[in-house]
């Protein structure tokens, strides 16, 4: 057992630790929180690496921006890192027979590794966004703390079977984070960013929306049915936080809209006065 693995054990051994996840009970919570934590450190060193290397990739491009868009281009690098991998990860979630026989309170070690991922990410996502609450507003706010709470509900254990549907989210952040570099590296309105932002449209109507809902209605369904194990505040926080969630996706594919139009209407008229 390597150095580095015997610090981890010695972490999810501490009393503390597995008292303190027994007590807000999280009892599965115990060897995975360290990874979290890990994770969330690793996603901030990311960020801060970002800039150095996107210069070297990008150059005279990047060196362009202002302070703060360098600053928003490292919080998206981290989202793509993030969005790519959990998504390719999530997939065989939905295989697992232990979750497929309880789509409630089934639990698999494979799974919990992929929240320990997406815990760590939304904690990190959490901090990002409280400190830059006057800039991005406290929508992201929400965001952030809604989505590690129900992913952290995972270890108790809750839901891990369904999650892997909302993970699929993330998919359109990977084509919404592209968009975002494409203005940023002058080619806004350009062929690239129209399929570009066909595709996200696209799967942000077909996943955030329509199966984000589908698969919310048959999530409260289904506990409705059979969801003894959970409690009555437990159902209304995932109510607050599913619904916090979806409102925001339809909010944000409203503007996702105004602005595609907006890009390539300007574009267009641009093209006709010259």
């Amino acid at each position: 057992m390597s150095a580095l693995a015997i610090f981890y054990q010695r972490l999810v051994d501490l009393p503390a630790a597995q008292s303190a996840c027994q007590l807000v009970g999280l009892p599965r919570l115990a060897p995975y929180w360290p990874g979290i934590v890990a994770f969330a450190l690793l996603f901030q060193l990311l960020r801060l690496s970002s800039n150095t290397l996107s210069s070297l990739v990008f150059g005279a491009k990047f060196d362009a921006l202002t302070p703060r868009q360098k600053y928003d281009w490292g919080i998206r690098v981290v989202s793509q890192v993030h969005a790519v991998a959990v998504v390719v990860l999530a997939v065989p979630i939905f295989f697992k027979e232990e979750l497929i026989k309880d789509t409630l309170y089934g639990f698999d070690d494979y799974a919990s590794r992929v929240y320990t991922i997406i815990c760590g990410y939304f904690l990190w996502d959490t901090f990002v966004s409280i400190s830059d609450v006057k800039k991005i507003g406290f929508g992201f706010v929400v965001h952030g703390l809604a989505s590690f709470g129900v992913y952290i509900l995972a270890f108790k254990p809750s839901l891990q079977y369904y999650g892997a549907s909302f993970i699929m989210f993330e998919a359109s952040t990977i084509f919404l984070n592209i968009n975002w570099w494409l203005d940023k590296l002058g080619m806004t309105g350009s062929k690239l960013q129209l399929y570009n932002a066909v595709t996200l449209l696209f799967l942000y109507l077909t996943v955030r929306i329509m199966f984000g809902s589908y698969m919310s209605y048959h999530l409260f369904e289904d506990l409705k049915a059979r969801g003894t194990q959970t409690s009555a505040p437990l159902y209304y926080f995932y109510r607050i936080a599913n619904g916090s969630i979806l409102l925001l996706s339809y909010y944000w594919f409203y503007l996702l809209i105004v602005g595609a139009m907006k890009r390539f209407s300007s574009k267009k008229l641009s093209k006709k006065t010259e």
